[in-house]
């Protein structure tokens, strides 16, 4: 799986950027700080589903300044011997807030629109590293729990459509809730029949999207655990996955899981009402990586280990999708290696060499990459923008 080329059009710091990008696996990106090699990769992570690895509002992604209504991505895929070419775009239409456009990712396989987000990892597999996720472990679990829900719709794209069917129905049963805190500060059972009826067809939707969640979710854990290592210098992990609702999903009984999740999710209404969020749930879970050798969770870590353990989890997350679709995904490693040591970085590259991975990577000293330098493509952002 390549890209093999990439142009963009009013993408944040560009008027306009073309790539041409040839048969290396190794792609590196040139140029000091705040110059856009950071933009360019994040317009390669919109050929996935969702808004790239900055998760930012679509229209604050247009060129400031610009006298343009939209900006563009246009890419051609290599994956074999086929070859696809991916568009994604944003139009803002000011006059129109019906327009179906606004405020939606548009895109394009061959020229024609498609309405799932879900089809592009049958098409192009992402994973990235930003340095945002330095603080992966000691942040919020909904960053660690989207991590691994974005690692699984690679492997099975449909999954996504379930993630956000589950988020959908989250929100649908949080404006109900909200709007009996209006009047009646909680909610309580029985005072409005009409509304029981509203919340139970809901939690009933939660509950099937739900197990099928913690299903795939379980799964897909368990054959990451199953690879063997082999790591020069990243250490053994293991994945584990934490939370009220594996207790129950453990059970094999599948109308007893979801009778007791069910009755779970019914019983937190009130309480749900009162905070403001969704108490129970696969929403709630967090995902925690053991470091085997010394037996300590990575939040236990130090920061430098915590880095290394998260590049060991994308190397063993590369394996697992080669073996699954026989195709490793596309890396984008943006401002990594200029914070680890020299033995570190010379194995990490070994170990991308070993997966055969088109790999994406950003530094301001050319000097970091200089055992791969001569195998690699290089581009100087700063010369490709006056171009």
């Amino acid at each position: 799986m390549r890209l093999r080329s990439i142009y963009l059009e009013n993408f944040r710091s560009f008027d306009k950027l073309r790539l041409n990008v040839n048969k290396s696996n190794f792609v590196i990106l040139i140029g000091k700080n705040g110059i856009g090699k950071t933009n360019l990769l994040e317009a390669i992570s919109f050929l996935s589903p969702g808004k790239g690895f900055r998760n930012s509002k679509l229209p604050d992604i247009l060129k400031k300044n610009s006298s343009s209504k939209h900006w563009h991505i246009h890419s051609k895929i290599e994956n074999g011997k086929k070859k696809y070419e991916i568009g994604v775009g944003f139009y803002i239409n000011k006059f129109n807030s019906t327009n179906n456009n606004e405020n939606k990712k548009i895109i394009k396989i061959n020229g024609k629109k498609i309405k799932k987000q879900s089809d592009l990892p049958n098409l192009l597999s992402l994973i990235w590293l930003i340095p945002e996720m330095d603080v992966f472990f000691r942040t919020s679990s909904s960053i660690r729990r989207k991590f691994l829900d974005r690692f699984i719709f690679n492997t099975k794209p449909d999954y996504i459509i379930t993630v956000r069917n589950y988020e959908k129905n989250l929100k649908e049963r949080y404006r109900l809730l909200k709007n009996v805190t209006r009047n009646n500060f909680f909610y309580e059972e029985g005072k409005n029949l009409e509304i029981d009826l509203w919340l139970t067809k809901i939690e009933e939707k939660l509950v099937k999207d739900g197990i099928k969640i913690f299903s795939e979710r379980k799964k897909f854990i368990e054959e990451f655990n199953s690879l063997p290592t082999h790591s020069k210098n990243f250490p053994e992990i293991k994945l584990l996955l934490f939370g009220d609702i594996e207790k129950i999903l453990l059970s094999k009984n599948t109308d007893y899981v979801r009778k007791i999740y069910l009755k779970k999710v019914c019983e937190s209404r009130k309480i749900d009402s009162i905070k403001g969020s969704v108490s129970f749930g696969p929403n709630k879970s967090d995902l925690r990586i053991l470091y085997i050798k010394k037996k300590i969770t990575a939040d236990a870590c130090s920061t430098g280990e915590q880095k290394i353990i998260l590049i060991a989890v994308i190397i063993q997350f590369c394996k697992l999708l080669n073996i699954k679709k026989g195709n490793p995904p596309i890396l984008l490693l943006d401002e990594l290696v200029a914070h680890l040591d020299e033995k570190v970085r010379i194995s990490l590259f070994d170990e991308l060499k070993s997966l055969n991975a088109q790999v994406w990577m950003s530094g301001a000293d050319k000097n970091l990459f200089k055992s791969i330098y001569s195998e690699a493509e290089k581009f100087e952002i700063e010369e490709i923008i006056k171009e």
